[in-house]
C-alpha cells in the first residue's frame, strides 16, 4: 500500500471511530480538553489567536471562540479559498459566520488578517504522541504553517485520534503541544 493509500485508510478508520461518540460524550471530552488548555501558560497569555471552527465529529471549539471574543482578543478563523488556499479571517461575532458549501461556518468575508498568531488551535483526524498530524487531505493546514508565523501550534483531539504511526510527507508541519481529555503532550521536548 502505498502512502496516499495508507493515509486515505487511516482517515476513513479515525472518522469512523470518532463518529461513533455520542455528542455528550464529544461534549464532555471537549470540555475537558478545553480545561486542558486552560492550564498551557502560552494558551492563557495568548492575545492574537486562529482557532478552527469545530464541524461534525471534531473536537468543539464553540465554546473556546466565544471566550475569545468574550475577552476582546484579535481572533481569526479559517476561510477556505478554492482548492488550495486557507485564509485566516478576523471575527468579533459569531453572527459574521455562515455556512459554506460543504456546511461548515465560515466567515462571510475573504479579508485575511496578517500574521503573526501567538497560538493557532489546531484540527486534525490523527496524531502521534511525537507531535505529528495526519489532517483531512487537502494540506490547508501545512501549507498555512508554512506561510505564516505561529508561536505556538496546538492539536486538539480525543484520545482515540492518537496513533502510533502515522504515513508523513516532508510537507507535514508538527505541532508543539497536543491536548486531549486525557493529557496535555509538550511535543516540543521531544524535537
Amino acid at each position: 500500500m502505498n502512502l496516499l493509500e495508507q493515509k486515505k485508510q487511516l482517515r476513513k478508520t479515525i472518522k469512523q471511530q470518532r463518529s461513533m461518540l455520542s455528542k455528550a460524550d464529544r461534549t464532555k471530552m471537549s470540555q475537558q480538553i478545553n480545561q486542558f488548555l486552560d492550564e498551557i501558560p502560552e494558551f492563557n497569555q495568548a492575545k492574537s489567536i486562529f482557532c478552527y471552527i469545530s464541524y461534525l465529529s471534531e473536537v468543539e471549539t464553540r465554546p473556546l471562540i466565544s471566550a475569545f471574543l468574550e475577552q476582546k482578543l484579535s481572533m481569526a478563523v479559517p476561510k477556505i479559498i478554492g482548492k488550495t488556499e486557507m485564509l485566516a479571517v478576523p471575527l468579533t461575532d459569531l453572527s459574521e459566520l455562515e455556512p459554506d458549501k460543504m456546511g461548515i461556518l465560515t466567515p462571510k468575508t475573504n479579508q485575511a488578517v496578517p500574521d503573526p498568531f501567538d497560538i493557532a488551535i489546531t484540527p486534525g483526524l490523527g496524531f502521534t504522541e511525537r507531535g505529528e498530524r495526519l489532517g483531512y487531505g487537502r494540506g490547508y493546514y501545512d501549507r498555512w504553517f508554512a506561510n505564516n508565523k505561529v508561536k505556538t501550534k496546538i492539536g486538539v483531539a480525543f484520545e482515540l485520534q492518537i496513533v502510533d504511526d502515522l504515513p508523513l510527507e516532508d510537507t507535514d508541519m508538527p505541532l508543539d503541544i497536543l491536548v486531549t481529555e486525557k493529557r496535555i503532550i509538550d511535543l516540543r521536548s521531544h524535537s
